[in-house]
């Protein structure tokens, strides 16, 4: 079972979450506050790592191997 909440933000905060979501690589504004969420409540049960990979997965196979993907990582590849 799952629970639909309205949150209400100021529009500074608003824009400050949309702008960390996007750089973090959350997949939306809504991810990202479930996953600050699940951090804050299990912080001390250790269960971060496997449940949030597992979590992850759909968004992360779904950009893995793109062009855009590729490109983001090409500078590593790049001769020093």
């Amino acid at each position: 079972m799952s629970m639909q909440i309205s949150l209400k933000l100021s529009d500074k905060m608003f824009e400050a979450a949309k702008e960390y979501t996007e750089a973090k690589g959350f997949e939306n504004l809504q991810d990202f506050i479930r996953e600050t969420l699940r951090q804050r409540l299990f912080e001390d049960e250790n269960i971060g790592g496997i449940y949030t990979s597992k979590a992850s997965e759909k968004v992360l196979a779904k950009n893995w191997l793109s062009k855009k993907e590729d490109k983001a990582w090409q500078h590593l590849q790049k001769e020093r």
